[in-house]
């Protein structure tokens, strides 16, 4: 058993904005009663396994980060929001090494972390980077003023590096790629939203969907129970805990058998990507919880090694602390894959899966 701060755990992954609210894990569930298991028989093809990316996969440095378009199409706006959010990587406390550049000594200034907002250190390439370059630069278009090795190779021309930071401040390709990130981060001045306009009342009407989900996505995580049927088609006779959930909560309320009856067929919020997308959204909103129950504790950490079903290793990490009644607390902060269980497998594993509370935390 291991003994930690949450100022070690700070140092140790990097995280120095960290800021606690009072709220307890029991305010987060407020519902309890049980449900019943579905038992439909019905076969259906294998489903392709969707890629899928999560605070844990965030890389801090940026000289060890793959290009966007190395990830997977279909979860790219996924990787490109969980780095806008986390900001850029600004080490403020890193002591710079110097080089011998034109007879003398020179590195890089923390000072410059307040001129440009977008400006990256990596520690491990010793070079400068740009988060909107990395985020939404077009490889394929011509560039001026480094936006390519801003966004991958990384500036190391300490001698220039001012006037060099201030040409791409205004340049042309780097000037796009952060009107992109706003836009793509404002939701209601994005694509999307330009080119379909959707009235106040479809949005409520989506509000309503969305919430009556996430209801259910949350009573269903509370009692432990399954959310797929074996056949969630319209003529099944049990489409699976979820969806018959939902449709009993539409005959018993109006609003929302209007809002799913009326509202766009194609965004019913219904599917199980959206349903494995909001156990995520729960998921990280405990550990977030848990976090607040902590506030700046010392804590034990408790790993033990759990194979799943397809014998593949796995860390189960638990938390334990005293609270403010004096009582010990356990809490159940996730599981995370491994590829051996050594010491130093185990110790990577744990950093991931702190750093990926903190980012929860901080987002």
């Amino acid at each position: 058993m291991i003994q930690f701060s949450f100022s070690m755990i700070q140092n140790l992954i990097g995280i120095t904005d960290f800021r606690m609210s009072k709220r307890t894990i029991q305010s987060y569930f407020s519902s309890s009663s049980a449900s019943t298991p579905h038992t439909n028989e019905s076969t259906s093809e294998p489903k392709k396994s969707r890629a899928e990316f999560s605070h844990s996969d965030l890389i801090g440095d940026p000289g060890k980060r793959k290009p966007i378009d190395d990830y997977q199409p279909e979860i790219r706006d996924q990787v490109r929001r969980a780095y806008a959010l986390n900001g850029p990587t600004q080490p403020r406390d890193l002591v710079f090494p110097r080089k011998w550049m034109s007879g003398e000594f020179r590195s890089f200034q923390k000072t410059w972390f307040d001129e440009f907002d977008w400006l990256e250190y990596s520690e491990y390439k010793g070079a400068a980077y740009c988060l909107y370059c990395y985020l939404f630069f077009n490889s394929s278009k011509p560039e001026k003023f480094g936006s390519s090795v801003f966004a991958h190779q990384g500036y190391v021309n300490w001698k220039k590096a001012k006037d060099t930071f201030n040409k791409h401040n205004v340049c042309k390709t780097h000037v796009e790629a952060r009107q992109k990130c706003e836009d793509f981060m404002n939701q209601r001045t994005n694509v999307g939203r330009k080119l379909v306009q959707v009235g106040k009342e479809e949005e409520k009407r989506y509000e309503i969907r969305l919430t009556t989900s996430l209801d259910v996505a949350r009573f269903l995580i509370m009692q432990g129970d399954a959310f797929h049927g074996h056949d969630e088609s319209s003529t099944s006779l049990n489409k699976g805990t979820f969806r018959e959930m939902v449709d009993w909560y539409k005959d018993k309320v109006e609003i929302v058998k209007a809002a799913y009856e009326k509202g766009y067929k194609n965004c019913q919020m219904l599917s199980p990507y959206v349903q494995k997308d909001l156990t995520k959204a729960c998921a990280e909103e405990v550990m977030s919880v848990i976090m607040d129950e902590i506030r700046g504790r010392k804590f034990s950490v408790l790993i033990d090694e759990s194979r799943d079903v397809s014998i593949k290793e796995q860390m189960a990490v638990i938390l334990r602390f005293v609270n403010d009644e004096g009582k010990v607390m356990e809490r159940f902060l996730g599981l995370q894959h491994i590829e051996s269980c050594t010491a130093i497998a185990l110790k990577e594993a744990l950093v991931r899966m702190l750093k990926g509370c903190f980012a929860c935390k901080a987002s």
